[in-house]
């Protein structure tokens, strides 16, 4: 909670104002000291919002204990033993007529003054604070895009203790900067759009976002995202900019690294396509070639083993088409995609149950190859009769979500992790990818997924952290 406002009155008459003071109700508490030390002793130790001083000894005491008081309102009252031109050229902030008014009344008539220096005092403190920690470059230009204020991160945000010029000048502090612009500090190529951007956003009144390439090759080098807007004064006009700078190589990196796993993903693709894809059409045409010319009983098991390298197949080539990061996602009802998604596998009897009213947003293509390998899973795997098996669909408490489940068997727990890993299988004709690919589905999308036991004894898949339509 803020401490009252707090005036320290220094003057011959001290004590008698400072009981007059108290009689009644006033706007501040007040402090009166007729002696300099006591008063310099009390700046120190107490927090003070003005100094009003008065006397032929005002200017002395003003001197005194000013740097005690720090950055408020210092008064004079003017009489005739106090020359108010010098008292002004002195700092004095104000300097006051009292000839033949009373002394309360004067020093009561500066409680919008005292309030106004608090509240700015106190935007100048948060303004501080901010500058000196936040792990940001922010920084202050005026017209001439020369940096007027700069956060104490700036000269570090590049990893370094300071900023390198190109003719090999290093800027530690924020007071280096101070005065400077960006074709001081930075290289040509950077400083030039930098000062761009000022220009247009100074001009048009319009913020900007821009991200750069600051250093380094393209692939692992630094990036940087900077934002600038119009610093405008109290009348409305533009005086300069402020503008925000964050190192997002990290951010960046891990971009190239997903485009460059992407590509190796699509060449991967290819091959599994074309380069496995035709040799075993070959051999299926081989295979029903011998089954016209003889009998074996050999032919059954490697028409099997056929079938099943098509089905590894097509479940890798799902996963490779489906891990990639999802950059451009639809606005699905979630409902919607559920019930095409039943339309299309063989339920075999089982009834779904859709209660969701969710509209996310996902790509529609994975979405629904993710709702048709649950709900085949919980087909195959979650009774012997499926005619008695319901799944279904329906959101997450507190709309974080949704989940899919059904009243089979379930999964025993020490398997619930494990079965959204490559190749795990309690069935030996299958695959063991169908919720591999729900995983990969999952990352894809940012979201998070966690298989548990449902109300009805079986299996639960919940999928949290997906990313809602505005409602």
């Amino acid at each position: 909670m803020e401490e009252p406002l707090c005036v320290l009155y220094y003057g011959p008459d001290a004590a008698a104002l400072e009981q007059r003071w108290e009689t009644t109700d006033r706007p501040f508490a007040l402090s009166a000291f007729d002696d300099a030390r006591a008063a310099r002793a009390f700046a120190a130790e107490t927090a003070v919002d003005a100094l009003v001083c008065s006397g032929p000894d005002a200017m002395a005491v003003v001197d005194d204990v000013r740097d005690a008081v720090g950055h408020v309102p210092v008064v004079v009252l003017d009489d005739v033993e106090t020359d108010a031109v010098a008292a002004l050229a002195e700092g004095v902030t104000h300097c006051l007529s009292v000839a033949d008014r009373d002394r309360i009344e004067v020093i009561e008539s500066l409680d919008p003054v005292v309030t106004r220096y608090r509240d700015e005092r106190r935007e100048r403190t948060m303004l501080d604070s901010l500058l000196d920690n936040i792990p940001l470059s922010v920084y202050f230009k005026d017209r001439q895009s020369r940096f007027l204020r700069v956060s104490d991160a700036m000269t570090s945000m590049m990893g370094d203790p300071y900023i390198e010029s190109p003719d090999g000048v290093r800027y530690y502090a924020p007071a280096d900067i101070v005065g400077t612009t960006d074709f001081d500090v930075f290289p040509n190529h950077l400083a030039e759009p930098a000062t761009q951007d000022d220009r247009s956003v100074m001009e048009n009144e319009e913020p900007i976002d821009r991200v750069e390439h600051a250093y380094g090759p393209a692939f692992d080098g630094s990036y940087v995202a900077t934002s600038k807007a119009p610093w405008y004064d109290d009348q409305g006009d533009v005086v300069g900019l402020v503008g925000v700078t964050r190192d997002i190589s990290e951010r960046k990196q891990y971009e190239h690294q997903l485009e460059r796993q992407n590509e190796r993903l699509e060449r991967f693709a290819k091959v599994i396509s074309h380069d496995l894809r035709n040799p075993l059409e070959v051999a299926k045409s081989r295979l029903r070639f011998a089954r016209e010319e003889c009998e074996s009983e050999h032919f059954d098991a490697i028409d099997r083993s056929l079938d099943r390298m098509d089905d590894l197949i097509a479940d890798v080539l799902t996963i490779t088409r489906y891990g990639e990061t999802v950059e451009d996602p639809d606005l699905v009802d979630v409902a919607t995609v559920a019930g095409d998604a039943w339309d299309v596998i063989d339920s075999q009897g089982a009834t779904l149950a859709v209660n969701t009213r969710l509209v996310i947003h996902a790509d529609t293509g994975r979405l629904s190859q993710l709702f048709e390998n649950l709900f085949r899973n919980s087909v195959e795997h979650g009774a012997e009769d499926p005619a008695d098996l319901t799944v279904t669909v329906d959101d997450l408490p507190h709309k974080s979500g949704f989940y899919v489940a059904d009243d089979g068997v379930g999964i025993p727990e020490d398997e619930r992790e494990s079965v959204f890993e490559s190749g795990f299988t309690t069935d030996e004709k299958g695959t063991g990818l169908g919720l591999d690919i729900v995983q990969s589905i999952v990352d894809a999308h940012g979201w998070v997924v966690e298989a548990v036991e449902s109300e009805g004894g079986g299996a639960r898949f919940e999928f949290k952290n997906v990313a809602e339509k505005d409602r």
